[in-house]
């Protein structure tokens, strides 16, 4: 097998697993908020419902067709189709930023939480407005690379519970919504950065 084929196998696999994930965390998380009951939302959530449940619905098509973007396949065989999902994407990360910013300014943890959460939902806007600017100027790479950039903030809802759970669990931390209102999303942006400045090179 080349390295050409290895890395797209590489690809493939890694995009199935990251779109698996994805579809957990909907199928057990995400899918309470489509249940409109005050015991269902909880009564920190219930009284927000109307910027809750577009902020879930829009961040759950986000989610599960982001993946979709990133196939090579896709693309080569069905560009409208690409498009179609693009502008589904996007559309769906305007309303769901939008929802972000009345759930962070409504908020009653703290400032440093609230503000996570607003920098997150800017962080949203701009890393997908930069790949829609980007298609639009005909520059390719820097549209895939701003995708990617657009889909780690996406994905950072799903870190944000998997380590909220992970650090209740093992009683490291016993409110940890604070420290991963940032960390679920700037730090795996971080990275992302090396690893995208990395293939430059």
């Amino acid at each position: 097998m080349s390295v050409s084929s290895k890395k797209s196998l590489f690809s493939r696999v890694a995009l199935i697993l990251i779109f698996l994930i994805a579809l957990y965390f909907v199928l057990t998380r995400a899918i309470e908020y489509f249940v409109f009951t005050e015991e269902s939302y909880g009564k920190y959530f219930w009284p927000r419902v109307n910027w809750v449940f577009p902020h879930v619905l829009c961040g759950t098509i986000a989610l599960l067709i982001g993946p979709f973007q990133f196939s090579k396949k896709l693309r080569g065989k069905n560009v409208k189709l690409h498009r179609r999902i693009g502008y589904t994407y996007l559309i769906a990360i305007f309303i769901g930023s939008i929802a972000s910013l009345g759930l962070a300014f409504t908020s009653k943890v703290n400032i440093t939480y609230m503000m996570g959460l607003a920098f997150l939902a800017v962080a949203w806007l701009l890393t997908s407005g930069m790949a829609f600017f980007c298609i639009l100027k005909r520059k390719i790479m820097q549209h895939k690379e701003w995708m990617t950039r657009s889909y780690v903030v996406t994905f950072a809802f799903v870190v944000f519970r998997l380590f909220s759970d992970i650090l209740k669990h093992y009683e490291i931390m016993e409110h940890p919504a604070t420290l991963l209102s940032w960390a679920a999303w700037a730090v795996p942006l971080l990275f992302t950065e090396v690893v995208i400045q990395y293939r430059k090179t």
